[in-house]
């Protein structure tokens, strides 16, 4: 028997467009849609939202047909096996899941498996160091969050954070607009600091160990997937209910990387802007503030990964040098027992200043043990 040429194999080899497409025009003269054409349909469109209006103008349904009302039933059942889900906003609107496989795992490995050998800021002057390195764990992955103050040291902890760090990674990065001049050069202030920051060693046969980049914005774009990333500040005006998601999405970049990331915080206020929500994915968490007039404070936050007891609450005061780049006289400071942190005791009814901690609600822990 001669061949004879089959023209619907033809049209599949000439048209490269989804096989959905074309069991779309077959359905069309033969009856009622298919799971199976709504399946391949979602497919194309994961993580997204599409409607049952959406559906029937894809493949042409009328209103009145059977295939009308199979839709509905249709994704019903799709939303029982978890390929889709109502939205909960509009009726007959739903959200296509991605597929999520399970992950494989053994639990072989060093003890210490993931864990960074992280450096923390001290001071070159007189030695004083906070003690981090004896307290916390930081692991690849990590999310370091610094807040606190405008002006009382949150850039002199990132760029100690970074000066120390430059040999965790094969690849740093230092974002901000501060940074940068509107040509795309540093600015003369970051390179003065730099240079009075003379403990680090910034450049390599005349090369910056560093790359900075001016990010105002999209930041989670540019993190170092496996490197280190210092975020100066984050910014998001008007926006700050972003704050955790944002976070989210620097955190999920990161992969094996180390993310520190610097936040405003209002004066005497606990979080940053944004609220409690901007600590939700951070597994440290530092918040600077003003102690007394002429030094700073260090609080330590949300701690994941502590050595022995959680650390969280101890506080360090701390003077800023340099113009802002150095630290010195770090020490653990407790809050006054003379006047319970309020600042002021009462003498014959009267409030005066606290002459234990001269109002600034806190004293050296040397002083009070």
């Amino acid at each position: 028997m001669p061949r004879t040429k089959c023209n619907s194999c033809n049209a599949i080899k000439a048209n490269p467009r989804p096989l959905y497409i074309l069991l779309k025009r077959i359905r069309i003269s033969m009856g009622e849609i298919t799971t199976l054409e709504v399946r391949n349909y979602l497919k194309g469109n994961e993580g997204k939202v599409v409607t049952l209006d959406n559906i029937r103008n894809e493949f042409y349904i009328q209103k009145g047909s059977k295939s009308f009302h199979a839709i509905r039933v249709i994704m019903f059942r799709l939303a029982e096996e978890k390929v889709v889900k109502p939205t909960g906003l509009r009726p007959g609107e739903y959200k296509v899941l991605e597929p999520i496989m399970p992950v494989d795992f053994s639990l072989d490995g060093e003890e210490a498996e993931g864990v960074l050998d992280v450096k923390y800021p001290r001071s070159y002057i007189d030695d004083t160091t906070f003690g981090l390195d004896s307290m916390v764990e930081l692991s690849a992955g990590d999310l370091v969050l610094i807040t606190g103050e405008t002006n009382f040291g949150k850039t002199a902890i990132a760029l100690s954070f970074l000066g120390e760090n430059l040999d965790l990674f094969s690849v740093s990065i230092l974002m901000g607009s501060e940074y940068t001049s509107s040509a795309g050069e540093i600015s003369p202030k970051l390179k003065r600091r730099l240079r009075r920051m003379n403990w680090v060693n910034w450049l390599q046969d005349g090369k910056p160990r560093f790359n900075l980049l001016p990010v105002e914005h999209d930041y989670e774009d540019y993190v170092e997937k496996d490197g280190l990333t210092v975020i100066d500040w984050i910014s998001l005006p008007g926006e700050y209910y972003l704050i955790d998601r944002v976070l989210k999405t620097i955190k999920n970049g990161e992969d094996g990387g180390l993310v520190f990331a610097v936040t405003q915080k209002n004066k005497d206020a606990e979080f940053s802007e944004g609220g409690q929500r901007a600590e939700r994915y951070a597994d440290l968490v530092l918040k600077i503030d003003r102690f007394g007039e002429h030094e700073s404070m260090m609080t330590i936050g949300k701690v994941k990964a502590a050595k022995g007891k959680s650390p969280t609450g101890r506080t360090f005061a701390f003077s800023i040098s340099d113009y802002g780049a150095n630290l010195q006289s770090i020490r653990e400071i407790v809050k006054c027992p003379k006047c319970f942190k309020r600042g002021y005791v009462k003498v014959d009814g009267q409030p005066k200043k606290c002459p234990l901690c001269e109002g600034r609600k806190f004293i050296d822990k040397e002083i009070h043990d």
